[in-house]
């Protein structure tokens, strides 16, 4: 479903927020990995998170979560500032490896908050022309996932220190979750995340 609506709030430390719209009573439950062409992030942090300034109208898709998200039971699949709409497509690829090119744009504004657009030229020639990257893929377990975040970790004898994934990874539409214990097929990335060395990328589950 398509919506339009306002940041009501965003927790860059956590990389989530809530979106206020007449077609989700509540509140949609949105995060980093729903943005599209157009974010702001404070680049004076070790590692920054994007998101957005409250009071942004956005433009947004989502679905119904299966179990509430923080009280709220819509959650936002891809989300973009309105006034970016007539100056390009928010990109979504559905293939299974896409990657996205986020550029800073200007100086810091008073909130210390920088401008970040998304460059869909690169966008679209990762997700399209180019072939899937060569990922490894092995067999593991669910150590823990925390459904009301939408993210979890993976243990597998390949690889120490666990593996973090985000719910958007597993196959499948809508809100997908997972359970301790549960046996997955994934393939992963080397990326820092949440203080896990590697992330899934595509999961299976068995």
């Amino acid at each position: 479903m398509s919506s339009t609506g306002v940041v009501r709030e965003w927790r860059f430390g956590d990389d989530w927020g809530v979106f206020d719209s007449q077609d989700c009573p509540g509140g949609a439950y949105a995060t980093e990995q729903s943005l599209r062409v157009e974010a702001v992030a404070d680049l004076s942090q070790p590692i920054p998170s994007m998101g957005l300034r409250p009071g942004t109208e956005v433009e947004f898709e989502w679905t119904e979560a299966v179990e509430p998200i923080k009280g709220m039971r819509y959650l936002v699949a891809d989300a973009w500032p309105r006034a970016t709409t007539t100056a390009a497509p928010p990109l979504h690829s559905t293939r299974a490896f896409s990657t996205s090119l986020w550029i800073s744009v200007g100086e810091p504004g008073p909130d210390g908050l920088t401008l970040m657009r998304q460059d869909l030229h690169k966008a679209v020639v990762a997700a399209i022309d180019c072939p899937p990257p060569d990922v490894p893929s092995t067999v593991g377990t669910v150590q823990q996932w925390f459904d009301d975040e939408g993210w979890g970790v993976f243990d597998s004898p390949s690889i120490p220190g666990g593996v973090w994934t985000h719910y958007s990874a597993v196959v499948g539409t809508g809100f997908r979750r997972l359970h301790p214990g549960q046996a997955v097929e994934f393939t992963y990335e080397h990326a820092w995340q949440d203080g896990y060395e590697f992330r899934a990328v595509s999961v299976k589950e068995l």
